[in-house]
């Protein structure tokens, strides 16, 4: 997922200035850049009211499918058998990648719905919540190779 989150960071810093035609009807590349309101700090918000800790959150490829999968962990603190990051920034950090790479492939609104609609639980060595990404398989094989 580093190389989606470069690729999305890099893309949108070289895409900044330019400005955007509202009203230009061209059916060109739908990903130019547009504002982006939500952010790691609203995401880990998500988590924190739908399940009450800051889970974590990771790409998973599965055949010619991309889950943007939330874990059953704590996204930070703790040992490292209980979460990937030691510090609350580092985990925002990542929580922002997440965030880019789901608004540069058109799949954030899709997500924020789909969190604050499931019914699932992540549960500690049973069960993740997997988000399925609208994709292209070019686009997959961009986020995560095979």
């Amino acid at each position: 997922w580093m190389d989606a989150f470069s690729s999305a960071k890099d893309n949108t810093a070289a895409n900044e200035s330019i400005m955007i035609d509202s009203n230009d009807d061209d059916d060109d590349d739908d990903r130019e850049p547009s504002t982006l309101d939500f952010d790691g700090y609203a995401m880990q918000d998500l988590l924190l009211s739908k399940w009450g800790v800051p889970l974590d959150i990771d790409f998973q490829r599965f055949g010619t499918n991309i889950y943007c999968t939330i874990l059953p962990q704590v996204g930070y603190g703790g040992s490292a058998l209980k979460s990937r990051f030691d510090t609350e920034l580092n985990y925002l950090m990542h929580l922002q990648g997440v965030v880019e790479v789901l608004h540069k492939y058109d799949n954030l609104e899709g997500f924020v719905e789909f969190v604050e609609g499931t019914r699932k639980r992540p549960k500690s060595g049973t069960d993740s919540v997997p988000f399925r990404m609208d994709l292209s398989e070019d686009d997959v094989d961009r986020i995560i190779p095979k």
